[in-house]
């Protein structure tokens, strides 16, 4: 099993884990709700109902808590 890079719970479901994605065209990092694929730019702004999207990101890939190693990301993970 993964361990992927999660940093809480989705507020706009309240079932799926918030995930650290990364756009695989640009690297871009967001957060991702596994369950229902709301999307944030930050971990800041996945806290907030309201700045969630959708389908805003090209194809991705879930990060593992490894590849935050030096990230300023890193202080958001469970």
């Amino acid at each position: 099993m993964k361990n992927y890079a999660a940093i809480g719970t989705c507020p706009v479901c309240s079932q799926g884990r918030l995930v650290i994605a990364r756009e695989i065209a640009t690297g871009r990092l967001y957060v991702l709700c596994e369950e229902c694929e709301s999307e944030w730019s930050s971990p800041e702004d996945s806290r907030e109902v309201g700045e969630a999207g959708r389908e805003s990101h090209g194809p991705s890939t879930l990060l593992e808590r490894e590849a935050l190693e030096g990230h300023p990301w890193r202080k958001f993970l469970w």
